[in-house]
């Protein structure tokens, strides 16, 4: 009854579509279970579940792979088909069809969406998919620029297994690699995929039932593709909402959203209702019947001419993206969109604003009837109405989007940002024609329609006056001309333009047009528009011109009498057509705004001026013509007077009511004055009028006490201004007192302080503050003399800063009370300086300098033992002073300090030793030993010492010997020979301290030398010429040693085995120079072999034997 042949198979594709019909091809269904499908008739599960996958966005990017495999055919036999079968079987069942084959195997869909917005060609995923399909899973590997690409979403579909979906792309490899074994291993798991159905009826061979007539597959192709194209319209919307670009639009205009939500729910309740209509003809539509046909005909008919047809829709949302696209262009742009009138209105009356460019758009708020015949389609259940086939939207054109991109270039283009604004308006009205731009100049609306697109010619001087101009102003080609529109301003001294002033020319036939109101000898700038009664053109490129100049006279002359100030001056070069008639002469207080002015009755170049010159006056002059007066000429200054008077004899009253009487301030100078203090405030009062105070000396006075006076007077004077203070006023007066010449800004302010600090202890009042001020903007650095002034002046002057500033020390006492006082200076400076005095020498100052940085930090360990550190460093950095010195001779200073006074002080400094530096660098030629012990011990840690210089002395080498046990490297600075034989006296003297007190300075000595760049710096180890010195350093090292034990008698060379053990890695020597039994010595000494360098030797028989003797010792020779 059944056959079954094996039919193993297996085909794997890369969809190129991801449509509707795409995927029934795929699947290879009929056009009726497309029907059926479509219509929601059949449930699809598995890999058809596929068709109900969302439909690709546009900002995604998507691959879909096909996975297709079978395994065996099933049939029933063919003579059961011939003989057919009983009536009494085929009237006792409902069924109408039998099942006669069944293709057996499985299908699976792997859907790979981008995570991102699409970035590359969709040919770039395409190839890392393939590469997926063409090697086995575990084969597979992708390079770092496949594996980003590899970022995907894979919706999986598949007839066979569990997996939820979505999976990730590496457990979609996974899968897509083991699906030849889900099937079993003998296809068990297989699913049908194609099913033959043979009519039952057919099988009686009597049954004149006809065969199944299916609609033609062209109307449902139709059919499907309507659908199809209402659901991509749907998902049209739902981007245009959701994107990321359009957001900030969407946000700005709600009813815009609106639209698009209203036009997608209208899309999906059409397509539900034609979807139904549809699915109506199923129960018949197997039935052969032209009837069907027809109606479904019918159908499709009706869709086409319904608002909903894909012309119409598709024709809305093209001009839905215009409008967004043109929104977001505005926004690009930084264009302002104003939504309101009264938000219009804001912008072209603003008062700065003297011209607005407006673009007017399209209004979301305004009623949309394409959506209103939509939604009466839907409710006349989708009955074709006659006014709604004349009804569809509005195209927006090429040619609108071009002027869009105009205007956008126009305001790029535009420099005169100030005057001009460029903005979009989103407001509905009658005034507001869509996608048109207005031009509004100082308010006022000069046209609701301008042509960007067309601009004149530049406009053409015809004749250039001293006020006036006159312009030749151009037609546009195949337009009328009703007026110009000619805008103009000055171009100022840097080159930016000015207001631009409009003038509106009616008579547009005219061949001239004057421009007058000019300024004459100023350059202008000029542009101008045509217009209509439809219209106005761009304006032109902008022109420039400047006006004739009128000659102007020379710059004139001034002469005093006792009475009048007589002033003269070069006629103008005028002109016949246009003489000088006179001139006006202008006169000014120096420093003081405004001109007074008188005129010449005719062209005389002659004036007196009838004033009183013990003023300041400057004076110019102008031509005067009959319609304007030329520029001004140069000016000319008047001599200055100088008040010169003796407050002694005067009263300074008498002073106050005179230099009132004065537009300019003058200056004054004084002989003499009285120290009462009534006179002191009256003189105060005349400040405010003086442009400059002097003082000259009496002859029965000498220098020194004029200048004490001199300055007790200025002291009184700003100690009156600080206690009669009013706000601005103290500090303006005491800038004046400091502009007396020489006389030192800061020596002042310090006597100041002192005079007032004085006056506050006599008095009890506190005037201090009112100087506040003063000192806040005082010096940039402070520069005193400490043994002339008390420190504590100078402490109460740098608490009235507020920032730190430097402070430049050029003498000072040694006072412990001083050093004292100015240690409390120290949180109010910046930096420490000294300043060289002249009658010192440079050595001379450098001793007594540092001696009193000793002091201030002897001072600060016993009184400032928080701030300790800080203070170190704060004055180490003001002298040019080695950082291992300045410990050195600290700890020096304060061990005599303690010697004195019995008073313990080192310890209070340790914070400063534990932080001091990676090297102890010391002479000890000019240090003792002992200091440098005190300082080790200090330390918490060893460190090297390196020794510049020492002293044979033998005290002074136990001394050292001491301080090996601090130390962990003993290093020497060049002096080759001298430091051979200190090294010597060093071993030997911890040998016989060995001996006589059971030390072990020996062990210790050798210890800080072995290291492997002794005895020089590490850094230095690299360096050629120093391994050839380090050679030289321990081969005579050797060579004293052994020539003391010849001497002596004793063995010294064993005890210095460990530094020869850490020697070089090469021994460089020259024989010629040295004994080769030194070098025998040295290596034996060492615990393995090492190369020899051989840069010189002798060819005497006894060296070369001795040199064989070596050999045995030597890893190479070189």
């Amino acid at each position: 009854m059944k056959v079954s042949l094996p039919r193993p198979q297996t085909e794997v594709k890369v969809l190129e579509g991801d449509s509707l019909q795409e995927r029934f091809r795929a699947l290879e269904t009929s056009p009726v279970l497309r029907a059926r499908t479509l219509h929601g008739l059949l449930e699809v599960s598995g890999a058809a579940a596929f068709l109900n996958h969302p439909v690709q966005s546009q900002d995604q990017d998507r691959v879909t792979l096909h996975y297709r495999t079978t395994t065996r055919l099933d049939m029933i036999s063919q003579r059961l088909l011939q003989e057919g079968a009983p009536v009494s079987v085929i009237n006792a069942t409902t069924a109408t069809h039998v099942i006669i084959a069944v293709f057996y195997g499985a299908q699976a869909f792997f859907v790979f969406d981008s995570k991102n917005k699409i970035s590359e060609k969709n040919t770039e995923m395409k190839k890392v998919v393939k590469k997926m399909t063409s090697l086995v899973c575990s084969d597979l590997h992708l390079d770092v620029k496949e594996k980003t690409k590899s970022l995907y979403d894979c919706s999986l579909y598949i007839d066979v297994g569990s997996w939820k979906s979505p999976v990730s792309f590496d457990k979609a490899v996974e899968i897509y690699g083991s699906l030849p074994t889900l099937l079993g291993s003998k296809g068990e798991r297989a699913v049908p995929l194609k099913v033959w159905l043979y009519p039952l009826k057919k099988l009686d061979k009597s049954s004149v039932c006809a065969a199944l007539s299916e609609v033609s597959e062209t109307l449902m192709h139709q059919a499907e593709n309507i659908l199809e194209h209402l659901r991509k319209q749907i998902r049209i919307c739902q981007n245009l909402m959701t994107s990321q670009t359009n957001l900030t639009v969407i946000m700005w205009f709600p009813a815009l959203k609106d639209k698009l939500i209203e036009f997608s729910e209208l899309l999906k309740e059409y397509k539900e209702d034609l979807q139904r209509e549809i699915t109506e003809m199923d129960e018949v539509i197997h039935v052969k019947d032209e009837k069907v046909k027809n109606k479904l005909q019918n159908i499709l008919a009706r869709h086409r001419q319904s608002p909903f047809s894909a012309e119409k829709t598709n024709k809305w949302l093209e001009n839905k993206e215009t409008e967004l696209k043109t929104l977001n262009d505005c926004k690009a742009a930084d264009i302002t969109v104003v939504k309101s009138q009264a938000e219009l209105q804001q912008i072209i009356g603003h008062s700065q604003m003297t011209r607005v460019m407006c673009l007017t758009l399209f209004s979301p708020e305004a009623k949309d009837l394409f959506l209103a015949t939509l939604k009466q389609h839907i409710e006349s259940h989708n009955t074709v109405q006659n006014d709604s086939l004349l009804l569809r939207p509005v195209s927006i054109n090429q040619k609108v989007l071009i002027d869009v991109q105009l205007f956008i270039a126009a305001k790029e283009a535009n420099d005169d940002t100030e005057q001009t604004k460029f903005i979009a308006a989103s407001v509905s009205g009658d005034c507001f024609q869509e996608y048109s731009v207005q031009f509004y100049h100082a308010g006022t609306i000069m046209s609701r329609n301008v042509k960007l697109g067309l601009k004149p010619d530049p406009p053409q001087i015809a004749h250039i006056q001293h006020t006036n101009v006159s312009l030749k102003l151009n037609h546009l080609l195949n337009k009328s001309t009703e007026r110009y529109v000619v805008e103009y301003g000055v171009v100022s001294n840097d080159g930016m333009d000015n207001t631009w002033k409009q003038i509106v020319y009616p008579e547009a036939l005219k061949e001239l047009h004057v421009l007058s109101g000019l300024e004459q000898d100023t350059e202008y700038q000029l542009r101008y528009a045509v217009a209509d009664n439809q219209c106005m053109s761009n304006f032109s490129w902008i022109g420039n011109f400047k006006t004739a100049s009128a000659a102007r006279p020379g710059q004139p002359s001034v002469k005093m009498n006792r009475d009048a100030i007589i002033v003269s001056w070069l006629k103008a070069e005028s002109d016949e057509d246009c003489p000088v008639l006179r001139y006006m002469v202008e006169y000014k207080e120096a420093g003081l705004e405004g001109w007074s002015s008188v005129q010449t009755q005719g062209p005389e170049c002659e004036c007196t001026l009838t004033v009183p010159h013990s003023t300041c006056y400057r004076v110019r002059v102008s031509a005067v013509y009959e319609n304007i007066t030329s520029k001004p000429s140069e000016e000319t200054p008047v001599p200055v007077d100088v008040w010169s008077i003796d407050l002694s004899v005067r009263k300074s009253s008498i002073l106050l009511e005179v230099l009132k009487l004065q537009r300019l301030k003058k200056p004054v100078e004084l002989m003499g004055w009285s120290d009462e203090e009534n006179e002191v405030k009256g003189f105060l009062q005349c400040l405010p009028y003086i442009s400059q105070l002097r003082f000259t000396q009496p002859e029965r006075i000498s220098c020194e006490e004029w200048e004490k006076q001199k300055r007790s007077f200025l002291l009184n004077l700003c100690l009156q201004a600080a206690l009669t203070d009013t706000p601005g006023t103290t500090e303006t007066n005491v800038e004046t007192l400091l502009s007396v010449e020489e006389y030192e800004k800061c020596g002042f302010l310090l006597d100041l302080c002192s005079h007032v600090k004085d006056y506050e202890s006599q008095t009890g009042r506190s005037v201090l503050p009112a100087l506040q001020p003063i000192y806040q903007s005082a010096p940039a650095a402070w520069i005193i003399k400490l043994s002339e002034r008390k420190s504590s002046i100078l402490l109460e002057v740098l608490k009235l800063q507020t920032e730190k500033k430097p402070v430049e020390l050029r003498d000072w006492t040694d006072e412990e009370s001083e050093v004292k006082g100015f240690l409390q200076c120290l949180p109010y400076i910046s930096q420490l300086r000294f300043a060289v005095p002249h009658n010192k020498t440079t050595r001379s100052w450098d001793k007594r300098k540092r001696l009193f940085i000793l002091d201030l930090c002897l001072q600060a360990a016993l009184h400032q033992k928080e701030t300790i550190e800080e203070t170190v460093k704060k004055l180490l950095s003001s002298v040019n002073y080695q950082k291992c010195d300045f410990l050195l001779d600290l700890c020096s200073h304060v061990k005599d300090y303690e010697t004195q006074t019995g008073r313990s002080v080192l310890p209070a400094l340790q914070p400063i030793y534990q932080s001091a530096p990676a090297v102890w660098s010391i002479k000890l030629s000019e240090r003792k030993s002992s200091i440098l012990l005190e300082v080790l011990k200090l330390q918490t840690e060893k460190k090297p010492v390196e020794l510049r210089d020492w002293t044979d002395e033998e005290s002074e080498v136990k001394g050292f010997l001491q301080c090996l046990p601090y130390i962990s490297q003993l290093r020497f600075y060049l002096k080759r020979e001298p430091a051979v034989k200190f090294l010597l006296k060093l071993i030997v003297s911890a040998s016989e301290c060995d001996t006589n007190q059971g030390e072990i300075y020996t062990e210790l000595l050798t210890s800080v030398c072995s290291y492997t760049s002794f005895p020089f710096d590490e850094d230095n180890l690299d360096d050629f010429e120093f391994q050839i010195e380090q050679c030289d350093f321990l081969l005579d090292l050797c060579s004293h040693v052994k020539d003391y034990e010849t001497q002596t008698g004793r063995s010294v060379l064993p005890a210095l085995q460990p530094i020869y053990q850490s020697a070089p890695a090469v021994w460089s020597i020259k024989l010629s120079e040295r004994k080769s039994s030194i070098l025998l010595e040295v290596l034996k000494l060492q615990t393995e072999k090492k190369p020899v360098e051989l840069r010189d030797w002798t060819d005497e028989e006894s060296e070369v034997k001795g040199f064989l003797q070596c050999l045995p010792y030597i890893s190479q020779l070189r």
